[in-house]
């Protein structure tokens, strides 16, 4: 069996990014033990509501950091091929002026 050609191993799925540990916590009061045993008194059971801008925080930078080494080679790649693309334009542009100023020159001495 092949793989998906569009699957890259290198990339993250999200369970990796999401099973955080701090994420993982068991909230007191939620786990089996303690919900299987009776309560001495009535207490209110407060959970905590999930902070979901700093989990989208975490997530972004741990996917940014998974991701940075393949950000900056498609970075560099790009500024290569762009300065070498303006290199080869400013030598053109050179050597179109240096053509001009020759023919100018052997053009005004005859």
């Amino acid at each position: 069996m092949s793989q998906n050609p569009a699957f890259d191993s290198s990339i993250p799925v999200l369970t990796e990014v999401v099973l955080d540990p701090l994420v993982l916590e068991p909230v007191p009061g939620s786990g089996p033990a303690e919900s299987a045993a009776p309560a001495a008194e009535p207490a209110p059971v407060q959970e905590a509501a999930p902070d979901w801008d700093e989990l989208e925080r975490r997530i972004a930078e741990r996917v940014v950091q998974q991701l940075q080494s393949q950000i900056d080679a498609v970075v560099r790649g790009a500024l290569a091929a762009t300065n070498e693309q303006i290199r080869q334009g400013v030598r053109q542009a050179v050597e179109q002026v240096v053509a001009q100023q020759v023919a100018a020159v052997q053009f005004g001495q005859k």
